[in-house]
């Protein structure tokens, strides 16, 4: 026998229970109840983890987050979170200030059948308006149902932001799963993709068809119920292929081109008068002193004959006013400027973007910024450069073919590898301001990696071929001049310095440094060649040093050498060799590490940061983020602001802005992303003064900082 699974709790934190809002007293998502704030007396909605749900620990944590999150929404039609359950609650909840309202099943069988088509139209417009700022902004609502869907007096509301991330980070079988609604879960969540902004439409799509049948069924029989205006545009909305769904402005645009100018697109009365009975029976503001009622009310109870019903007839005629007069604003076919207003900025709420850039494909290498103006993409379809203040598109060019990454040079060019030639091309105008042949691989040697530049000065590998290319010889590191086109020094490699094209070279003031490949477990060595002259300075072994990859090393102020291993970060003095310091992580750092002033920073999998002080090693904080990995083997990232006053921790599930002074969160994002790549809140890419970049696969981000 199974144990009886305990009776849903009358108070959560500061709030009691008084009734629900969900029709028929249950939803598919999440539930919904009406409570009274014993502080201040006022009414609130609460949300609730599915009752399936509310024992599983993951699913508790996620809910939490989604909650904070949600606080990042702007504009008039999200509905406004006021409270969110802390850490230590049993059960969380998220409260909202809306309250008189109907979800959209209640509002249904108050009007017993769907809803008029002018009603559903302005629905749809004020919601798909809402949706493409918050697309803009960066954000997938990734929770829009029925159920979450409020309506009120002055306008609607979307509660439920992210339970489909709840309900699973990633895999398939989502719309089987209690916590999300299955009936408008796009196709590719149900095949286990990640939220995107495509889904937030095929959900919309769904929520109105719902509004305009009563139906829960988007199969094509059922579409002969729906307002025949309304056909077309639906359908695109539930396109199975997300590609080929509409954007949510050109949903908003549409739904309001094809409203007569005389409708309002006012609530009908009967569900006016259901927002009257539910204002009666659960008062806005109730004294301080007043008692829990003994018994949960139904959130629409049926009209009667009594006292209760005098208030009632007198509320509705209120209603019906603010309706006629202020109120109807948020009924209207809205215009493209109505319940868009942002909220103010503060703290733990992310910072609203300043632009927003779509770059068409994948790109290939992280962007390149020069002098915190221009950014340098690479996609698979062409080389172009941004303006990194307005994110406007400088020039593109589809007929560089690079093979390689670019490196961008410090006098406003960059070189473009190809396969026998490399081009050296004008940041400012993409034009190809020389080209260099004598590097084919058939007359000369031939260059395998770029390892970096410095002003006019860059540095390469190359390798020359012997016996008909069967087998190579003279492995060398090249000096090249770009702006006299010269090469101004070339020095032979030792065998165990050679790399294999993914060589990660350290660049200090006086030295080049090339790491070794297979060394013993335990140690590692490093070649150093002095810059201006190619002089082979020294060869050195770091024992200790046991991270896999060069990828997760740095040069720290001091000439330190900074590495981590599965559980621990090293620093090492590059000069003598000798470990300096070493710190302790909870668990493995599998990203690359960074540095600002007198500090480095690391993230380990269990998503905590480590701020270490380079000179003696000690801890100056750690920060836990409260959005946990899926698991042990996912990376997390770490990045420094432009300043070095915020640290940005990377994880699977959010980007979060830290304190570099002690740790302490500022804001918390997950920007929304398009194309293969896009997976998690995206990836911080580059800082320059005032800006942080983010991309989530095709589309770039900047957003303010310090």
């Amino acid at each position: 026998m199974e144990p009886q699974r305990p009776a849903e709790p009358t108070r959560l934190g500061p709030y009691r229970i008084i009734g629900t809002l969900d029709a028929g007293g249950q939803a598919d998502d999440a539930r919904r109840r009406i409570a009274r704030d014993d502080r201040t007396g006022h009414t609130a909605v609460l949300m609730l983890p599915h009752e399936t749900l509310a024992d599983d620990p993951g699913y508790r944590v996620r809910f939490r987050s989604e909650g904070e999150n949600s606080r990042r929404l702007t504009g008039g039609w999200a509905a406004p979170v006021i409270d969110v359950a802390g850490p230590e609650a049993d059960l969380p909840w998220v409260a909202y200030a809306c309250f008189p309202a109907l979800p959209l099943p209640a509002a249904l069988a108050a009007y017993n059948g769907p809803l008029p088509e002018p009603t559903v139209r302005a629905l749809g417009a004020v919601l798909a308006h809402a949706l493409a700022n918050w697309h803009a902004g960066g954000l997938v609502h990734a929770g829009i149902s029925p159920h979450a869907t409020l309506l009120m007096a002055d306008g609607p509301r979307l509660a439920g932001y992210g339970l489909v991330r709840a309900a699973g980070l990633n895999g398939p079988d989502r719309g089987a799963s209690f916590g999300v609604d299955a009936f408008t879960l796009p196709p590719e969540q149900r095949a286990g993709e990640r939220p995107s902004p495509a889904g937030d439409v095929y959900a919309l799509g769904a929520m109105l068809w719902y509004a305009a049948t009563g139906r829960r069924d988007v199969a094509e029989r059922t579409r002969a119920a729906l307002p025949e205006g309304l056909r077309e545009l639906l359908a695109a909305c539930l396109a199975q292929d997300p590609g080929q769904r509409p954007e949510p402005g050109t949903v908003a645009r549409e739904l309001r081109a094809a409203s007569a100018p005389e409708a309002v697109g006012r609530l009908p009365d009967v569900v006016a008068m259901a927002l009257a009975r539910q204002a009666a029976a659960y008062p806005a503001q109730a004294p301080m002193a007043a008692q829990a009622r003994p018994e949960e009310a139904a959130a629409t109870p049926p009209p009667g004959r009594s006292r209760r019903a005098v208030v009632i007839g007198g509320l509705s005629g209120a209603v019906g006013l603010a309706l006629g007069a202020g109120g109807v604003a948020g009924w209207r076919a809205v215009g493209e400027g109505t319940g868009s207003r942002e909220t103010s900025a503060r703290r733990g709420i992310a910072p609203a973007p300043l632009w927003r850039h779509d770059l068409g494909s994948e790109p290939q290498q992280t962007p390149l910024l020069w002098r915190g103006k221009t950014a340098l993409i690479w996609t698979t379809d062409s080389v172009s450069a941004l303006n990194l203040r307005t994110g406007k598109k400088i020039w593109s060019r589809d007929k560089l073919y690079p093979m390689s990454a670019l490196t961008l040079l410090g006098n406003g060019t960059f070189v473009s590898p190809d396969t026998s030639a490399f081009s050296v091309v004008s940041l400012a105008t993409g034009r190809i301001k020389g080209v260099e042949r004598r590097y084919d691989g058939v007359e000369g040697p031939a260059i395998y990696q770029f390892l970096g530049a410095d002003k006019d000065i860059c540095w390469f590998l190359t390798r020359k071929y012997a016996n008909g290319g069967t087998g190579t010889e003279d492995h060398s590191v090249v000096c090249y001049d770009s702006a006299r086109r010269k090469e101004v020094w070339r020095a032979p490699l030792p065998a165990p310095y050679q790399g294999d094209g993914d060589t990660t070279a350290l660049l200090l003031s006086t030295m080049l440094l090339l790491p070794s490949q297979g060394d013993d477990a335990d140690t590692s060595s490093y070649l150093a060649l002095d810059r201006r002259s190619g002089r082979r300075l020294w060869t050195r072994k770091f024992t200790g040093m046991k991270d896999e990859s060069a990828k997760q090393r740095l040069v720290a102020p001091g000439d330190l050498l900074v590495s981590c291993d599965e559980h621990m970060l090293r620093g090492f003095h590059v000069a003598g060799g000798k470990e300096r310091w070493r710190v302790a992580t909870k668990g493995r750092v599998s990203g690359t590490p960074t540095a600002h002033g007198q500090a480095v920073y690391a993230t380990d999998s269990r998503a905590t940061t480590y701020a270490v002080d380079v000179r003696s090693g000690s801890t100056r904080w750690r920060r836990r983020s409260a959005a946990p990995l899926e698991s042990s083997w996912t990376r997390a990232e770490t990045a420094v602001s432009h300043s070095g006053a915020t640290v940005f921790q990377v994880t699977d599930a959010e980007i979060e802005a830290l304190d570099a002074a002690d740790g302490s969160p500022r804001w918390r994002s997950a920007l929304a992303g398009k194309g293969q790549q896009a997976a998690g809140p995206g990836q911080v890419v580059g800082v320059a003064p005032g800006i942080v970049l983010v991309l989530n696969g095709t589309i770039l981000y900047a957003l303010p900082v310090d």
